[in-house]
């Protein structure tokens, strides 16, 4: 078995192979998770129950996910009950924040989310997948200051204990996602582990609803519509792309990247729900970026050295 010293060495290697592609799939990803919020609002309100959003979502997404791989070859019995279990734990994510998104408007559950990349940093070395370094932590604390100061102006009507509390406990379980995904799924190509989360999904949301008599069809067009967005966009999209760049940069970076996933979805709120952005939002959105800088940009004359993997 690897030790953890030879996990991150090849990981840095991987990582001064592809950083610039690695990124940008990492920012795409948070393009694509940055709808999600705005489309399960509307889910919402076109009637369509939690219970049934979450088992459809990810039937759809299993099945799009066969489609595209129907020629890969297939992975060894004990590396898919890895990446099934990994997927369990994804189900306590996908809970809490969709729940929380009944109790709390989208900014707010977005700020909150994005608490994770902090833990992300620091749950990453406990499993020798990273060093912890200075400019990582910076980094995440300022990506998390950015967020609370882009959240701050928006409106906090409506916002519960109860959906706070699902918001914070949601990032704490992806957290440990993004970490176990790192070190259980990293030589495993982005579209088989994606599937694979997604089948785990599928399966419990669908046992989940079933028992609980709570798998209504959505009723209309629009309905249907949006879903299919969430499976399509949200799902098969933003997880083979995160993934795949979650490879190339490890777990610190790709979770400070990620948090301009919070800059779409306000910008969206802003379009489709009538949130109102101010300065506060403007000025937040500048420390996300300059996290996202701070993190992955290095200084011109050190391109090359060894001390760039950071």
């Amino acid at each position: 078995m690897a030790t953890n010293a030879t996990l991150a060495d090849n990981r840095v290697m991987r990582i001064r192979a592809h950083p610039e592609a690695g990124l940008l799939l990492v920012l795409a990803a948070a393009i694509a998770y940055g709808t999600m919020p705005i489309l399960t609002k509307l889910a919402y309100a076109a009637g369509v129950s939690m219970p049934a959003l979450l088992a459809y979502r990810f039937v759809l997404a299993a099945g799009l996910f066969a489609l595209l791989g129907w020629n890969a070859p297939a992975l060894p019995l004990r590396k898919r009950l890895v990446l099934w279990a990994v997927g369990t734990v994804f189900v306590g994510n996908a809970i809490t924040y969709f729940t929380a998104l009944q109790h709390t408007p989208a900014a707010v559950v977005s700020l909150l989310l994005y608490s994770y990349p902090v833990l992300v940093t620091l749950l990453a070395p406990l499993l020798g997948l990273e060093r912890l370094r200075t400019r990582g932590v910076l980094a995440a604390l300022l990506a998390f200051a950015g967020c609370a100061l882009t959240a701050a102006g928006a409106s906090l009507s409506g916002v519960s204990l109860k959906g706070v509390a699902l918001a914070l406990v949601s990032a704490l379980i992806y957290a440990l996602y993004v970490v176990l995904s790192s070190r259980f799924a990293s030589d495993i190509p982005a579209e088989a582990a994606a599937a694979h989360l997604a089948q785990a999904c599928a399966v419990f949301f669908l046992i989940a609803g079933a028992l609980r008599g709570e798998l209504g069809m959505p009723s209309t067009v629009t309905a249907w519509g949006l879903v299919a967005a969430i499976a399509v966009v949200c799902t098969v999209i933003a997880l083979r792309a995160f993934l795949a760049g979650l490879a190339l940069v490890g777990p610190a970076r790709a979770s400070v990247a990620s948090s301009v996933e919070v800059l779409i979805t306000i910008g969206l709120a802003v379009a489709f729900l009538g949130e109102r952005i101010g300065a506060r939002e403007v000025a937040g959105g500048a420390l996300i970026l300059g996290a996202v800088a701070l993190h992955n940009l290095r200084p011109q004359w050190r391109r090359g050295r060894a001390a760039d993997a950071v």
